[in-house]
């Protein structure tokens, strides 16, 4: 008999119009007759705020589905089909102050949740609660999916797949983006035109093919970006495909982290690049976008159509594929088993993957251009020796991925900012961490 009603949790349910986002996605997807959305964060008024504008969701939508709210995520998870994981440990204000300590160190983040010292601590903070969670998924809800939207993607995803048993898989929305950004700004067609193919880490994905209509247009894609003006816009993506031979993905913004000379301050102020270190306007301006059209669905009892419109995420139509059968194509982060030949085996991989009712089923890549692949291969064992260290405790392999991460040769002194980021998030981590600082 097919299954009707399946039971969601949200886990960092706080993240209110993201979470409504995902839960509209859920609520257009006809393949779920009924369900129960549980929704789970630690900041109880944030969780109640939530929980207030999903109900006035569902009743806007019209679909049959029960919420509860829990402050503590064991209570929801008996019963559970999927969970999203869209935690940030330490929230906002310690994201602010990863960069902050890094800064004064001399490196500087365009981002800093992926790659260089912010990406570690967070891994360092975050990981031992994903796991925690997992583990207890394991003893009450063992058939369950997690759906992973917390950063940094790749490392959290690894940890997942290395240490625990439950199904899982990451997603990311940023290869997608610029595949539609290409599609409409660079060749002038509607995103429904343009089907391509990606691989390598997440947040540093490249291009093995792209088509219009089932044509090569790879190569007029350098005279494309000239001409639109999209090699002005983004600068970096247009010099690394200049340099490596494939484009990259989802844009300066990430990318310029992976290779430190992009993050230098000479460099940054001569080239004037848009993504400079982040001093947190730009996602301050998005978190204020996203609090207006939160308290419009919360207190003025409009807007609740723009959550029915589709996110641009992904995970309703894993959903989909999984309880139907119907096979979809996404982009996820698995442990490499051999899909890119001349990328070690198990690091971790963002690549194109098949979905139906028995589960993912990644796309075979083949070989990568060299330097490309000499990418991937660095920051996955940078992840492999992060992931562990998060997992054990390990401030000697904490350590030893610092010093092999691209951003942190910028810093004269990569020893000294470890332990200041550590000391910063003492209250965070595992007390085993104490004796180190």
């Amino acid at each position: 008999m097919k299954k009707e009603f399946f039971k969601f949790v949200f886990v960092g349910a706080g993240s209110s119009v993201f979470t409504l986002r995902l839960i509209g996605d859920i609520l257009k997807e006809k393949s779920i007759v009924r369900g129960h959305l549980a929704l789970v964060d630690i900041d109880e008024k944030l969780l109640k705020d939530t929980e207030e504008a999903v109900k006035k969701l569902i009743e806007f939508s019209g679909r049959d589905f029960e919420v509860s709210a829990h402050v503590n995520y064991k209570e929801a998870l008996p019963g559970t089909d999927y969970l999203f994981m869209t935690i940030a440990t330490g929230a906002y204000p310690r994201w602010q102050k990863d960069i902050e300590v890094s800064t004064r160190h001399g490196v500087l983040q365009s981002v800093g949740d992926t790659i260089g010292p912010g990406g570690i601590i967070r891994a360092l903070r975050t990981i031992p609660v994903v796991l925690d969670i997992a583990y207890e998924m394991e003893r009450v809800c063992p058939d369950a999916w997690i759906i992973n939207y917390a950063n940094p993607e790749g490392a959290i995803c690894l940890a997942l797949q290395k240490y625990t048993k439950i199904k899982n898989f990451g997603l990311c929305h940023g290869t997608p983006d610029m595949a539609g950004r290409l599609a409409k700004e660079v060749f002038g067609v509607e995103p429904e035109r343009f089907t391509y193919r990606a691989a390598g880490i997440n947040h540093l994905t490249w291009f093995t093919d792209m088509k219009i209509d089932g044509e090569d247009v790879y190569p007029i894609l350098k005279e494309q970006l000239a001409k639109s003006g999209f090699d002005k816009k983004e600068p970096i993506s247009a010099q690394l495909y200049e340099i490596y031979g494939l484009y990259p993905a989802p844009g300066d913004r990430h990318v310029g982290e992976f290779f430190p000379h992009y993050m230098k301050e000479k460099v940054l102020v001569e080239q004037d690049y848009e993504w400079k270190n982040n001093d947190f306007k730009v996602v301050d301006g998005w978190r204020e976008e996203a609090r207006v059209l939160f308290e419009e669905v919360r207190n003025q009892g409009s807007g609740y159509e723009k959550f029915l419109e589709g996110s641009g995420e992904t995970a309703a139509y894993f959903i989909h594929s999984l309880s139907t059968g119907e096979i979809s194509s996404e982009m996820v982060n698995v442990i490499n088993k051999g899909y890119i030949d001349n990328v070690t085996s198990e690091i971790i991989v963002e690549l194109p993957t098949y979905i139906d009712q028995f589960g993912l089923h990644p796309q075979k890549i083949g070989s990568l251009p060299s330097g490309i692949a000499a990418q991937c291969d660095r920051l996955g064992r940078e992840y492999l020796l992060m992931v562990q260290a998060a997992a054990e405790c390990s401030y000697e392999l904490a350590r030893q991925a610092m010093f092999l991460d691209p951003l942190a040769s910028n810093c004269d002194y990569p020893e000294a900012l470890l332990k200041d980021l550590i000391r910063e998030n003492l209250d965070l981590l595992p007390e085993a961490w104490q004796e180190y600082v």
